[in-house]
């Protein structure tokens, strides 16, 4: 069942409008009669650091909705048809190395782009896997997903979210009285002769010309979304049974769309699983999917798993480190605590500028040699004396502190550069100057990178 703030959200979303502290007070709290000031401190507290909310000053609520992959039309949607060959068979040194794995997939696989009716053969697989968030992925089969994601891990270590279809289980609903379940009967039965052959490319483009097939079909049954058409290819998979867990279904669907961390907890309250994402509903819901992860660690969670509880947060850097305390915090049998061993590190003074949680906010990354990492939610509202405080103690201090935490802002930073924002402590003359620029992000609020939550 969903929370009072995801059923606010909803009420606003539907309002179209602005609403007030005191019309949700009386909505969701039944309190009739009751003052701005103290409506307020009701209401703003729920709402204040989710950043679906929008707080209009002496006037009300506003609520954002957000467009995800997931909801566009399955006729439009950027989808990548994928074969991976038998990359374990190669060098390991290579499959370890960023040049060496991408020479290996030259040779093994073939990577397709088909969206509304057309394709392109014509694409960068390093920018395909550093924006999954931005396709649907339909592997040949789960070996060439599962490479894909070993491929990914030497991109990149964080874990990767990708949405996957099944061509496979697309057909057996479609066609149950058939039975075709191999590739063999599959190109039979669809009399295709030009392209089926051991070859990656060819492999892929009847893969395409039998999705072609099947995008005809969806629209005869009434399914316009990519979600409709995921949910679609799924009735074949044995049902959730939700009467174990204290939750359901629309508990899974009110999940919102923002990047953030998840815990499962199993029924004595104990954490057994913690995660991080930069897209909480479709993370959370994949564990009730058929996505082609390890089916005995998604199996032994679900075993263990009573409840579920999420924090948003501001973008996928932030729930990353939020995983690393929490996994180092809880030590959940389903987790591997993040090994990172202790080095030196040279690091420039830099300040990294995201997205906050709190309305009218900035996350700030402070990364130096002579501190751990350090962070700030700097309220734009506000005249930047914490920044300066933390300012004076980075220039206050010496030697080198090392840090988890700094490994991982690192690791993301040298992932994300291109699209940050980063100022260069050192560039700057004087703190005042720093601090200005700082706060020159506050006038575009909400065109700061969000970290590939939304589609784009």
């Amino acid at each position: 069942m969903k929370n009072i703030i995801d059923e606010i959200y909803t009420h606003i979303l539907d309002s179209k409008r602005e609403v007030s502290n005191l019309e949700l007070l009386k909505e969701f709290f039944k309190i009739g009669s009751c003052s701005d000031e103290m409506a307020g401190k009701i209401v703003e507290p729920l709402l204040k650091t989710d950043a679906r909310f929008t707080r209009h000053p002496n006037r009300g609520w506003t609520a954002v909705k957000k467009v995800t992959i997931e909801q566009l039309p399955a006729n439009g949607a950027p989808f990548i048809l994928f074969f991976i060959g038998d990359i374990e068979k190669e060098d390991q040194n290579k499959i370890r190395k960023e040049e060496g794995v991408f020479s290996l997939l030259e040779s093994c696989s073939s990577f397709l782009l088909y969206k509304g009716g057309m394709s392109d053969e014509n694409l960068s697989i390093r920018e395909i896997l550093k924006n999954v968030n931005r396709y649907i992925f339909l592997p040949y089969d789960l070996k060439s997903l599962g490479r894909l994601k070993r491929v990914y891990r030497v991109l990149s270590p964080l874990d990767p979210e990708i949405i996957t279809l099944s061509i496979k289980s697309l057909i057996s609903v479609f066609f149950p009285e058939k039975q075709l379940k191999t590739w063999d009967a599959i190109v039979n039965e669809f009399g295709i002769t030009n392209y089926y052959s051991e070859t990656p490319s060819s492999k892929v483009k009847t893969l395409g010309i039998i999705f072609e097939f099947i995008l005809n079909k969806v629209r005869d049954r009434g399914l316009s979304t990519v979600e409709e058409l995921i949910e679609f290819s799924l009735q074949g998979k044995k049902n959730v049974d939700f009467s174990r867990y204290e939750f359901d279904k629309d508990y899974l669907r009110s999940i919102p769309e923002m990047p953030g961390v998840y815990i499962f907890y199993n029924s004595e309250g104990d954490v057994v699983y913690v995660g991080k994402t930069n897209n909480l509903k479709i993370r959370v819901n994949s564990y009730f999917r058929n996505t082609g992860e390890s089916v005995e660690k998604i199996s032994g969670i679900l075993d263990h798993l009573s409840s579920i509880k999420y924090s948003i947060l501001g973008s996928d850097l932030e729930a990353l480190i939020q995983e690393y305390k929490l996994i180092d915090m809880y030590r959940p049998r389903f987790n591997k605590k993040i090994s990172i061993p202790e080095r030196e590190l040279d690091i420039p003074d830099k300040i990294l500028i995201l997205p906050s949680s709190m309305e009218g906010a900035l996350k700030l990354y402070f990364l130096s040699n002579s501190t751990p990492l350090l962070d700030l939610d700097l309220d734009c509202s506000s005249g930047g004396k914490e920044v300066a405080d933390i300012l004076n103690k980075i220039t206050g201090s010496s030697g080198n502190v090392f840090d988890p935490l700094k490994v991982i802002s690192l690791f993301y930073l040298k992932k994300y550069e291109e699209s940050m924002n980063i100022i260069d402590v050192d560039r700057y003359g004087s703190h005042e100057k720093i601090i200005n620029a700082i706060f020159s992000h506050c006038k575009n609020l909400d065109e700061l990178m969000r970290d590939k939550t939304l589609y784009l």
